[in-house]
């Protein structure tokens, strides 16, 4: 019987000398073979089953790198269940998860995540990645002098079934405590599966991993999905060094979530900003026709002659250096974690780089649908995959059955009745349907608001139409109770700045540039122009701005960059509810 464990052992033994990992140490990526990272892997299995046995839950507080993948891998081949901590954590944060899932072996990144922990009395034994102390229990010490044990591996991993928990994540906690969601071989195996096979995985394609492999996104499609296939997986070395690393890596595949993509595109328009103004004139010109085009792709929309010859033309020109970005061998982009914003997706699946949205849920391993290459319909989440079930319930709210679905939460049984109806998982957000299968996500249901005069507002619709303005970054909507919404602000400094330059207006500080008030006018017709489509009940009457991006050092975000709705309200209450005094 087929495994996650099974199958990497699998590809291993095949193809022992082929590349499987590029690692950055001492400023030069490193590759690595098949069988270099077999042995690693090997190592901390038998000495996991040397100090744990089997079926015991190990945590990993690390960021992503090449030692995470060898004791994920090393925790599944010895039969335990890997328990994921983001390295953002706080103390408080991983006390909880540690005591709830009961641990008492956890491997951890450097000085300071061993720092933590080191105060934990229920953990037996703490593995620290990069040594700095003759104190510590170090990886490279179990490398070098851990026997290995190949016929106990052999055995533990030959009785592994499909029901067997690969891991227990933690919800990031949005709305309370964070809660374990045992997650299988065979949810995972579903979607490596349906998922790989959508976006046509190939052993020589290349991916380059930098979202955090604590959270299932990553984990499943830039982690599993590489492994299973045979491909390369490269580790990027932090999110401010993406840029250097795609050229570096030069990737096939690439995994991330809508911010990135909008940070990427906001370093194109200020470099645009730099340049003359027929260059600004051509780059703005190339921007609205490849959005047409891609509308026309999509969805059958007019593209005439003269639209062609103007395509071909920003081809030769522009797209093709645009794509320089992401190196010259990008063959499929996904974005997941949170809604994209529809003219972002024209402007990259426009210039011809396919960036397919999908969606999903740590509860369902996490895939649920995705976009096809063959028919990719921008500004939906796609089709269902294979043998998922997917319903509509009358208050909107998507429900969802399938192998890809969870068996429920850690320690949690009354959690575990709300999150079942009639055999469906209640993914607790909103959602239609198109004629042709394909999903459209509106909003989260717990978010909903409600006006003093009774309308229902979904939030994010919202804020996702302010967020396309070039003027805007983020937006969080408020009103519940309130006779109109309002909203916290975050303006696109550089955009601003660019534009008070063109004024001959100048800022200090951010501080200096919210405050400023033909700035504040300049926003406020921003999301007057935005807010034509929707209803007057829906449209953002007053704001406040802020000075800074909503960030998880102020525990305003989670690590996949959802807001955190209480928290940010609670923290700029009195501002917003001052906007309701007149």
């Amino acid at each position: 019987m087929e495994n996650l464990a099974k199958k990497f052992i699998l590809n291993a033994e095949s193809t022992p000398e082929k590349v499987f990992i590029k690692y950055k140490t001492g400023g030069k990526y490193k590759d690595y073979s098949w069988e270099e990272i077999k042995v690693y892997v090997y190592k901390i299995a038998s000495f996991l089953m040397d100090k744990a046995g089997t079926g015991r839950k190990i945590a990993l507080l690390s960021q992503n790198r090449l030692h995470w993948f060898c004791v994920d891998f090393g925790i599944l081949c010895s039969g335990n269940v890997t328990v994921p901590i983001y390295p953002t954590s706080t103390k408080g944060q991983i006390e909880y998860i540690l005591k709830d899932s009961d641990i008492k072996i956890i491997f951890v990144e450097n000085q300071e995540q061993y720092g933590k922990v080191k105060d934990f009395d229920f953990l037996e034994t703490i593995v620290v990645f990069d040594k700095f102390d003759e104190q510590v229990l170090a990886y490279d010490s179990i490398i070098s002098n851990q026997e290995i044990h190949y016929d106990k591996i052999k055995t533990t991993v030959d009785n592994i079934k499909l029901d067997d928990l690969v891991t227990l994540i933690y919800t990031s906690g949005t709305t309370g405590p964070p809660k374990g969601v045992y997650l299988t071989h065979g949810n995972f195996l579903h979607n490596v599966d349906k998922a790989g096979d959508i976006i046509k995985i190939k052993s020589d394609d290349i991916f380059l991993s930098h979202l955090p492999l604590s959270h299932v996104f990553e984990r499943c499609v830039g982690h599993f999905i590489p492994t299973y296939y045979g491909a390369v997986i490269a580790y990027a070395e932090k999110i401010d060094t993406i840029g250097d690393n795609l050229k570096e890596i030069n990737p096939s595949m690439f995994v991330s979530v809508p911010r990135l993509y909008e940070k990427i595109l906001e370093k194109i328009i200020e470099k645009v900003h730099d340049a003359s103004k027929i260059k600004q004139k051509i780059f703005y010109g190339a921007k609205n026709c490849a959005e047409k085009y891609a509308e026309h792709v999509a969805y059958d929309n007019d593209f005439s002659l003269f639209d062609k010859i103007k395509y071909n033309f920003f081809e030769k020109k522009v797209y093709s250096k645009l794509r320089e970005v992401f190196g010259n061998r990008m063959k499929v982009m996904v974005s997941g974690g949170a809604k994209l914003p529809y003219e972002l997706g024209l402007f990259y699946n426009g210039i011809g780089l396919k960036l397919l949205e999908g969606y999903g849920l740590t509860e369902t391993s996490p895939v649920i649908t995705v976009n096809r290459l063959e028919k990719n319909k921008i500004g939906t989440a796609g089709k269902i995959l294979d043998e998922v079930e997917v319903k509509i319930a009358e208050d909107g709210e998507i429900l969802v059955k399938g192998p890809n679905v969870t068996k429920g939460y850690h320690n949690k049984p009354e959690e575990n009745k709300a999150a079942f109806k009639d055999g469906y998982f209640c993914t607790g957000d909103i959602g239609e349907l198109d004629e042709d299968g394909y999903l459209k996500i509106t909003d989260r249901k717990k978010d909903l608001l409600v006006t003093s005069g009774g309308k229902n507002i979904a939030p994010q619709p919202v804020e996702n139409i302010l967020k396309e303005d070039p003027f805007i970054s983020e937006v969080m909507v408020y009103g519940d109770g309130k006779k109109f919404l309002s909203a916290l602000i975050v303006p696109n400094f550089e955009a601003i700045k660019q534009w008070g330059e063109e004024r001959n207006l100048h800022f200090k500080n951010n501080k200096e540039l919210v405050e400023n008030e033909k700035v504040k006018r300049l926003i406020m017709h921003r999301i007057e122009r935005r807010s034509k489509p929707l209803a007057k009940y829906e449209q953002v009457k007053k704001f406040v701005l802020l000075e800074k991006e909503f960030s998880m050092d102020d525990d305003e975000i989670t690590p996949t960059l959802k807001l955190k709705r209480k928290i940010i309200t609670d923290k700029y209450k009195d501002r917003l509810e001052a906007l309701y005094k007149d």
